[in-house]
């Protein structure tokens, strides 16, 4: 019996969370750039502060965050999907946090499906959401996703090395008139998102001409999608090897003298991870394929009990340095490997 195109685009959401899963899993978000370890704290011996005077709160898109990181993209759209959307929403309400939802084309091609993405909002009421849409979606799709989940921000994704591994992925990407549009018209902020793959001095630039607030760097070292279809595909289109780091592309924004706002994302898996990210220049970090490991593995308790140590450690890794908040953080000084002294000689302009 033929499947229908509902079923097909939800049998893909499912497929693509266990194959999130399996790479988490097996621990194949091993970066082929430079990681974390490759950036040292510099030690601050006389810190002349206490942890009662850190302020971990980041103004970013128009909203006080209360800590400056978020639940991140996964999924949606299906019913196994939407439970753990729902329970995603259960911890971000419980931990204070933003989250932002999986892409919602789906449900904008199928509005029966638009419920699971609503239960978000229905969930964490009060709460900061993050919309999802691919990049050549229209205005009009834009503000149908937004108004889905009465979503405070929207992420507009640009994943050209997922589709092209996709059998049945885009073949034609003209999309940043269409960003643009969409950022320049919305009513709340856009911010564009790497699905992997980093961002390079060159997008930093061309997106800096735009009405977009952010720029999620979303680099190697998180969730591969570029694998995940070349296991889903036959055309075994391989780019396992592609791409920037989260930290190489925090180091693009740098050279790039960026001025929108950014995130982290992209095997964010501690504090310390975050803690380096707002060091480099970002205003949040996000999670996804860490968050969604434990997930599966513990279950929700176990995940809120990892939040929680986050933000302690973050804490105490603002005293450690002498940072009363993120504005001080961004002036730690740090030392670098060779590896990364390296890259930043080869990628000066």
């Amino acid at each position: 019996m033929m499947k229908s195109e509902k079923e097909i685009h939800q049998h893909r959401k499912d497929e693509h969370l266990s194959l999130a899963y399996k790479y988490w899993k097996e621990e194949r978000n091993q970066t082929l750039g430079l990681t974390f370890s490759d950036v040292r704290i510099i030690p601050n011996t006389l810190p002349e502060l206490s942890t009662e005077k850190v302020e971990l709160s980041s103004k970013v898109f128009g909203q006080d965050f209360e800590f400056p990181f978020y639940i991140e993209a996964m999924t949606g759209g299906g019913e196994r999907a939407d439970k753990i959307n729902q329970t995603l929403a259960e911890i971000a309400k419980n931990q204070h946090l933003a989250m932002a939802v999986g892409s919602q084309s789906i449900a904008l091609k199928f509005p029966e499906l638009a419920a699971g993405f609503k239960e978000v909002r229905k969930i964490h009421s009060s709460g900061f959401l993050f919309a999802n849409l691919g990049a050549g979606h229209s205005l009009e799709n834009a503000k149908r996703a937004v108004e889905m989940i009465e979503a405070n921000a929207l992420e507009i994704h640009v994943n050209t090395a997922q589709e092209l591994p996709m059998d049945e992925g885009d073949r034609e990407f003209y999309w940043l008139e269409n960003i643009n549009e969409i950022a320049s018209q919305l009513e709340v902020p856009v911010i564009v998102k790497e699905v992997g793959f980093g961002i390079s001095q060159k997008t930093f630039k061309e997106l800096s001409k735009t009405a977009v607030s952010g720029i999620n760097v979303g680099g190697a070292g998180g969730t591969n999608f570029a694998w995940i279809e070349r296991k889903r595909s036959k055309n075994g289109f391989d780019l396992d090897d592609f791409g920037f780091s989260t930290l190489e592309s925090l180091l693009e924004a740098k050279t790039a003298e960026n001025t929108k706002s950014l995130v982290a994302t992209g095997g964010i898996s501690s504090a310390q991870d975050i803690f380096k990210s707002l060091i480099l220049g970002a205003d949040l970090a996000s999670s996804a394929g860490f968050i969604l490991k434990n997930l599966m593995q513990t279950g929700p308790e176990k995940v809120e009990e990892i939040l929680e140590q986050w933000k302690q450690d973050l804490n105490k890794l603002f005293v450690l340095t002498g940072s009363k908040n993120i504005a001080e953080s961004h002036n730690v000084d740090l030392l670098y490997s060779a590896k990364m002294l390296d890259f930043i000689q080869q990628r000066k302009k």
